[in-house]
């Protein structure tokens, strides 16, 4: 399947990866990804403090751009 017809499907999946911002989808608070596991399971940990394991499909990731 080439790129245009991934981004027409919508069948892409952007990663998560470990050291960047991620977003929850629900709330829209920002986190940092401490650890990402292939198992589906993230560790982050919040602004305010505390490291909290969530599920990945309650994440999005954010991307800058430079």
């Amino acid at each position: 399947m080439s790129i245009i017809e991934q981004l027409e499907a919508r069948a892409y999946v952007i990663p998560l990866k470990q050291g960047t911002k991620a977003r929850i989808k629900q709330t829209g608070q920002v986190v940092n990804l401490k650890r990402v596991s292939d198992h589906g399971i993230s560790m982050v940990s919040f602004r305010t403090g505390g490291d909290y394991l969530i599920s990945n499909k309650f994440l999005e990731p954010i991307f800058s751009i430079h």
